[in-house]
């Protein structure tokens, strides 16, 4: 018993620390994107279909059922190129749909209630000043909503 209690004490010690710096707000929104080839943006995919599992300032995470579509791959770890995606979100239906170039950083394939999907990791690349008003007004209702919910 005693051990197991130090155990426990040192494995929240030891727990990696999130390195994001910016929290992460969980959401279901939509969001499309296309992928755009890095040496030839002219060059892109037809629209892909996903969800936003979660989003912050500073980017978002998002599940999809396709990650290469059209002869084009989301994100190619060993590339010295890295393939953009445009992207738009709709984060509720009364507000404006953020549309913007973005950069995945990471990918992995998971499990959902649905089956298999792709999770990406994706950073902003260039949001326009309205879109990130529009961006931080929802994550400041999102914050609120959540702390009431505690």
């Amino acid at each position: 018993r005693k051990g197991n209690t130090i155990l426990k004490i040192l494995n929240k010690l030891w727990r990696p620390k999130d390195r994001r710096k910016h929290v992460r707000a969980p959401v279901s929104s939509t969001v499309k994107f296309r992928i755009l080839d890095s040496k030839n943006p002219v060059i892109c995919s037809r629209m892909i279909q996903g969800k936003v599992l979660d989003i912050s300032v500073e980017g978002l995470c998002i599940g999809t059922n396709t990650v290469q579509i059209d002869g084009l791959h989301v994100f190619h770890p060993s590339s010295p190129y890295q393939n953009k995606l445009e992207i738009e979100v709709e984060l509720r239906p009364d507000l404006p749909r953020l549309r913007t170039l973005a950069q995945v950083k990471w990918y992995s394939r998971v499990e959902d209630e649905m089956g298999w999907i792709y999770k990406m990791g994706v950073n902003w690349e260039s949001l326009s000043e309205s879109d990130q008003q529009t961006l931080k007004s929802f994550l400041k209702k999102k914050d609120r909503s959540l702390i009431q919910e505690k």
